[in-house]
């Protein structure tokens, strides 16, 4: 993988997602500990922040802190269901989450405290790495059309994908609280 420009290194801080076409059981057991250690990183980063720190961003015109976290424990909410619903219908193209942008741009997303949403991502977390924990090595190559992404994605792919999302955006939490707010 190309190493981002150094305008794409904020928007991408831990790189593109690069996944892989299959996962041993042991990249999947890593994978399953990492998505259930990822809340605790989110709460250990957010849960005592003030306002200052939540309205913070972690480059011109991103999202601040707070919307990061609202969009997290959302779409972690689509990604656990994408899995279980290619576990339980036979139809290949699952739901897409819709305008992220949109919803980041609610009052709901710019006032609500984080407190919810990282109660969301726990409960989330624990559950999608229980379901994890529960699957076969056909349940894994198990695949749904991801629209969005407009390819097919193993369900050990959408574990991937899951996991790097979260330190994605935990990665920006990361750059925005080493910054003053950028307007």
């Amino acid at each position: 993988m190309t190493t981002p420009a150094l305008t794409d290194a904020r928007q991408y801080p831990i790189g593109l997602w690069a996944g892989q076409d299959t996962y041993t059981p042991g990249e999947r057991y890593t994978l399953i500990n990492q998505l259930r250690a990822l809340p605790a990183l989110y709460r250990q980063a957010t849960e005592s922040l003030t306002d200052e720190p939540l309205a913070r961003s972690y480059r011109p015109g991103s999202w601040t802190v707070r919307q990061l976290v609202h969009h997290i424990a959302d779409t972690h909410h689509w990604h656990f269901f994408r899995v279980k619903q290619t576990l339980a219908e036979t139809e290949k193209t699952v739901g897409v989450f819709g305008n992220v942008n949109a919803w980041a741009a609610m009052a709901e997303y710019q006032t609500a405290p984080v407190h919810g949403s990282l109660l969301i991502l726990e409960g989330i977390h624990q559950r999608w790495a229980h379901l994890c924990e529960t699957l076969d090595e056909a349940d894994w190559k198990r695949v749904y059309y991801h629209p969005v992404r407009q390819r097919d994605l193993s369900l050990e792919q959408a574990l991937s994908i899951g996991v790097w999302h979260a330190r994605h955006h935990l990665a920006h939490i990361g750059l925005a609280l080493q910054q003053p707010a950028v307007q």
